[in-house]
């Protein structure tokens, strides 16, 4: 068995847990396959509009329950239907703890559910942007995050912010989503997707955001215009906004740069550790971030990374590579920043690779984190508390 491959819990007591979350996520999911792994029952509780892509493990069950409606920014009459069915919904799943992936709406419901423990992992967004965007969301956020039994943020920067949210502090903590550093490692050039992209003799700058506004594709692409002709942007149009897809298309077309910027459909997960071993520098520069896994991922493929300056970001960069670091919505400065990368020697590469390999290990391999997540779990039920101790 491989390091960092989670393994059966050595508790004698599996645990069962309830998740709400979105059931398409490729990090949720992997979440949850690393503790169903380790022997619990993971339930997902799923709003019954929502739809299910393939691939969710048939071990991870499905339970629905009517979600509060965002139409008319929630109505009053949503809660309580979303109150009662939730709570159904958790009654019946009969869960040691309730875990939240996203404070916006999965939060909500938590605190709806009536039921504790239950844990609130945050995201980025739910907590940096959504509260204070909109007043109702900031009042439902603090209620849902006072009433926690455990908060958790993956960074220091998106702790701090929900303790200004009224997080409880002395139930608050930072916990790493993790990355599988086995499956995202230095490899070869894949050789195949080059030849199948076309992008033979090019050097490539990878996007794997989302294409949406949030995430600034468009500097990427006004970047792009700054950099030397073998240059190429690679993008993931994964559950791109329509407009900003259209968006980006017209601003590479105007700026003569649609031979240049390839937007794939979609990235198929098993490929998605050679996609940024394709890549000479992956581009990330969002309005607002904690510590994403593209980050992380491209760090463990020991790529280098030019990233927004933020206060998340600048937690694993300012001491590895704090010259990757640029201003939200700077082109030139994004453009500038990716040349210096584009023209270290082999050799600082290589070491730079090194190093961030080296900080991914120590502090976000996936196989630990779940180990700690697990563990605070066991710690919020008194039964299985007991149980491991003995």
């Amino acid at each position: 068995m491989s390091e960092s491959t989670p393994s059966k819990s050595s508790k004698s007591e599996a645990l069962s847990l309830a998740f709400l979350g979105d059931p398409n996520s490729v990090h949720l999911r992997r979440s949850l396959v690393g503790l169903s792994a380790m022997g619990h029952r993971v339930t997902l509780l799923v709003g019954d509009n929502k739809p299910i892509e393939p691939g969710l493990p048939a071990e991870i069950e499905i339970e629905r329950f009517t979600p509060i409606s965002a139409r008319g920014l929630y109505p009053p009459g949503s809660f309580l239907r979303a109150r009662w069915s939730v709570r159904r919904a958790v009654a019946r799943v009969q869960p040691d703890v309730v875990i939240a992936h996203f404070l916006t709406v999965n939060g909500w419901h938590a605190w709806l559910s009536g039921f504790h423990p239950y844990v609130v992992s945050l995201w980025g967004s739910d907590v940096f942007i959504a509260p204070k965007k909109w007043r109702v969301v900031g009042a439902l956020a603090r209620l849902s995050l006072r009433s926690a039994d455990l908060v958790t943020a993956n960074s220091e920067s998106l702790l701090r912010a929900a303790l200004e949210l009224d997080a409880p502090a002395d139930r608050s903590q930072v916990v790493q989503f993790g990355v599988d550093i086995d499956e995202f490692t230095a490899g070869p050039d894949p050789a195949a997707i080059r030849a199948r992209l076309g992008l033979q003799g090019r050097r490539v700058v990878f996007s794997p955001r989302t294409i949406a506004p949030l995430y600034h594709p468009r500097v990427v692409v006004e970047a792009l215009a700054q950099l030397p002709p073998d240059v190429v942007v690679l993008m993931s149009g994964f559950r791109a906004r329509p407009d900003e897809l259209q968006a980006v298309k017209q601003r590479a077309a105007a700026l003569e740069l649609t031979d240049r910027v390839t937007i794939l459909p979609e990235i198929d997960q098993a490929e998605m550790a050679d996609f940024y071993r394709l890549a000479d520098v992956v581009v990330s520069v969002p309005e607002s971030d904690s510590t994403a896994a593209v980050l992380l991922e491209a760090l463990a493929c020991e790529k280098p990374i030019v990233a927004a300056d933020l206060a998340s970001i600048r937690e694993w960069l300012w001491d590895l590579d704090p010259t990757a670091m640029v201003p939200v919505d700077d082109a030139t400065a994004t453009a500038a920043a990716v040349l210096r990368v584009l023209t270290r020697s082999p050799e600082e590469r290589a070491d730079l690779g090194s190093r961030s390999r080296k900080i991914v290990v120590e502090r976000a391999d996936q196989a630990r984190t779940l180990a700690q997540v697990e563990a605070l779990y066991r710690n919020l039920v008194p039964h299985a508390a007991t149980s491991g101790s003995e």
